[in-house]
């Protein structure tokens, strides 16, 4: 499909964003977000990578609805150009402004060239086909958790970048966080003993379901969509220590089916209690993750937070509330948190957000692309150091059984490993039969 794309890349690439909704741009229907993102993060981070050099020139993005992007355009240039010195948010749109084409971003794809990176925040159901797309073209992909929907399609995705030598990762932002990358490091060097109980909770308030009406409860649902980042922090915890083996759920419904009222099936809450066995001893853990959208608004956008319990010890943390809170007439009293994404500007005006974990996240990856294109690094390199399809397996097999699980009576699913192989990849999952 794309035999026109160069196989020999230039080592500073530029880049392709495919989605334009609030992550992204900072815009929802209506007018800008009101959630802690009003100017987005991907597309902020995006321009600011430009400006130090660390992008080329080229900034593409693509979406569906080519009338959203001269509202978007005047919603970034007065939250960023206006913002920020020396920051534009210049960008090429595809479609163009008075189309509609679901496949505009296999038109983008095509102005690429082999080693540019692309960055995919869309709706879950469509992550497998525009992965698969840009890898086709030799691109370097990131894309927001999770992965894909489906176990066998991460599988399927994690030969095509192996194939490809191209770096294939998900934007799971927690792993940047000081205090979350402490924490697993704590537990992952054994000196806490095994693993013993794992819980987390994250939410968000439920004026979001507005937000994300198009597709919650349709193509994907909480737990992936917030589980997700705990479940990966758990995982990569628990690298080469232990796996998971079995993954039950459950749900609580009735708020946002009521909300939406056109007849879909969308849960409010979601739990998945997953057993895990610690290796080589054989001795079990368990974990419960929990993730809502209808919780009410509060001091803070997102609830987020975990124990957890070792043979030796446990670790806590609270990453919504780090001690720091602002109350202004117009927003009330909320507890912020500058370590994820900094929007003020330094003391000469220039965005200063580098060091949060939300900007990290993305400019690791471009780091990464660039030393795998000037063949400093190969992509396999990074396994053990980010969030790569290879080393997020287990994640997607936990995600995919809790929803085999709800769509099946809340029967418990396992999940297969190869005893001969790596006993840490998972091969499969399995629907446990009810009791006759």
């Amino acid at each position: 499909m794309f035999s026109n794309v160069a196989e020999v890349p230039s080592a500073v690439p530029n880049a392709l964003i495919i989605g334009t909704g609030e992550y992204v741009t900072g815009y929802v229907p209506g007018g800008g977000s009101k959630s802690d993102k009003s100017c987005g993060v991907v597309g902020l981070v995006h321009f600011d990578l430009r400006r130090r050099g660390l992008l080329g020139d080229r900034i593409l993005v693509a979406g569906t609805n080519g009338s959203k992007f001269p509202a978007v355009r005047e919603h970034l240039s007065k939250l960023i150009d206006s913002r920020y010195k020396g920051l534009s948010s210049q960008f090429e749109s595809f479609p163009d402004d008075n189309k509609k084409d679901p496949s505009a971003y296999l038109t983008a794809l095509k102005q690429m060239t082999a080693g540019d990176v692309v960055s995919i925040f869309t709706p879950d159901d469509v992550h497998f086909e525009m992965t698969r797309a840009a890898l086709e073209a030799f691109c370097h992909v990131m894309v927001a958790k999770p992965l894909v929907l489906d176990f066998e399609q991460h599988r399927e995705l994690v030969k095509l970048a192996q194939e490809k030598n191209r770096l294939l990762m998900v934007e799971v932002h927690k792993r940047f966080d000081p205090i979350y990358a402490d924490a697993r490091q704590r537990l992952n060097s054994g000196l806490m003993g095994e693993f013993g109980y794992f819980y987390s909770y994250m939410s968000q308030p439920k004026f979001q379901l507005d937000t994300f009406q198009a597709w919650a409860g349709i193509s994907s649902d909480i737990s992936y969509y917030l589980n997700s980042h705990h479940v990966d922090w758990h995982v990569w915890a628990m690298s080469g220590r232990g796996r998971p083996v079995s993954v039950r759920a459950s749900c609580s419904v009735g708020q946002a089916n009521a909300r939406f009222k056109d007849g879909r099936h969308c849960e409010d809450t979601i739990t998945l209690m997953v057993d895990w066995e610690n290796i080589p001893s054989g001795s079990r853990g368990h974990a419960v993750y929990t993730a809502s959208w209808t919780d009410p608004t509060s001091d803070v956008h997102s609830q987020q937070h975990f124990y957890c319990q070792t043979h030796k010890g446990f670790l806590k943390a609270d990453q919504a509330h780090r001690g720091y809170y602002v109350s202004t007439d117009t927003d009330g009293f909320k507890s912020v948190n500058p370590l994820y994404m900094k929007y003020t500007t330094d003391s000469e005006g220039y965005y200063s957000g580098q060091s949060g974990y939300g900007y990290q996240s993305f400019e690791r990856f471009v780091t990464a692309a660039t030393q795998i294109n000037d063949g400093s690094k190969k992509a396999e390199d990074f396994h053990s150091i980010l969030p790569t399809a290879s080393s997020t397996m287990q994640v997607s097999a936990i995600l995919n059984a809790g929803r085999i699980s709800l769509d099946n009576k809340q029967l418990p699913v396992s999940i297969s490993y190869s005893e001969s192989e790596d006993v840490f990849t998972p091969t499969g999952l399995l629907i446990h039969p009810p009791n006759m």
